[in-house]
């Protein structure tokens, strides 16, 4: 949110500096969950700044316009774009370029049906990491994890539950990891916990082949076997790796084996 802290600091040093020529600012969310910006400045030393008129669209998740004229700055984007708007004014005002525009595939119908295809019988869950050959040894591997809960996010498909969860974990990489746990495998070993001794052992715990490993902080690390990684997408590219050997509904004797 780089732009959005300098916005915050321009504004208080113009109020402070120049509190006479009045800046009006209004920012809102729209209907459709995008973003619109009105910056009116026709009384401040800015109103002879030149007209502006710029657009991209490559999908309804993905597209911006911004106009600028007669002293009022007016810009519209997705969900996705508040700073990058935010941006597009602080280089108009000739200020340090920092915006960029980012190609985001997150929502697009094949990334979407990838993930939830099999919605209706198994939870999905999602991993964000920055490194491609990460994401290949999870594939290869399984995953490694200390708390399942702080490293994925469980998901609906649901537009604004994605909206929100993808625009808070997205700056942990753009490669997204998708792992899928059949419902009926899922509910087996969490009744089999609740009845055990171990009533505080995850049902992710217990999905592994692996005896869990102590890292350099003392905690355990478990290993989800490779069979519920699904596979993973890059959504700056829209390119999807899958996991032939994938199986959500995977079982082994070896699980039960981990309650105790």
């Amino acid at each position: 949110m780089e732009n959005f802290k300098w916005f915050e600091k321009w504004y208080s040093k113009h109020v402070i500096d120049n509190h006479k020529a009045e800046v009006k600012v209004k920012i809102e969310n729209l209907p459709d969950y995008s973003w619109d910006v009105r910056i009116k400045f026709e009384d401040s030393a800015y109103k002879h700044m030149k007209n502006l008129h710029e657009s991209k669209k490559i999908s309804n998740f993905n597209q911006y316009k911004v106009k600028a004229e007669n002293g009022v700055f007016e810009a519209q984007g997705d969900f996705t774009k508040l700073d990058f708007l935010l941006g597009k004014f602080r280089s108009y005002l000739g200020h340090f370029n920092a915006h960029s525009y980012e190609k985001d595939y997150f929502l697009m119908p094949d990334i979407r049906s990838f993930v939830f295809e099999s919605a209706g019988t198994d939870y999905v869950f999602l991993h964000y990491t920055s490194e491609d050959l990460i994401a290949r040894k999870i594939i290869d591997e399984g995953f490694k994890f200390c708390t399942f809960d702080k490293t994925t996010v469980k998901m609906q498909n649901d537009l604004i539950d994605l909206n929100y969860n993808h625009l808070v974990r997205k700056p942990f990489g753009k490669n997204v990891v998708v792992i899928c746990i059949s419902k009926t495998i899922y509910e087996k070993y969490l009744n089999l916990i609740n009845q055990s001794s171990n009533k505080y052992l995850k049902v992710e715990e217990v999905l592994t082949d692996q005896e869990p490993v102590e890292n350099d902080y003392n905690e355990l690390v478990y290993t989800l076997h490779s069979k519920f990684i699904k596979g993973y997408f890059n959504y700056q590219t829209g390119s999807i790796v899958k996991n032939p050997d994938f199986d959500s509904n995977y079982d082994s004797d070896i699980f039960i084996k981990k309650i105790k």
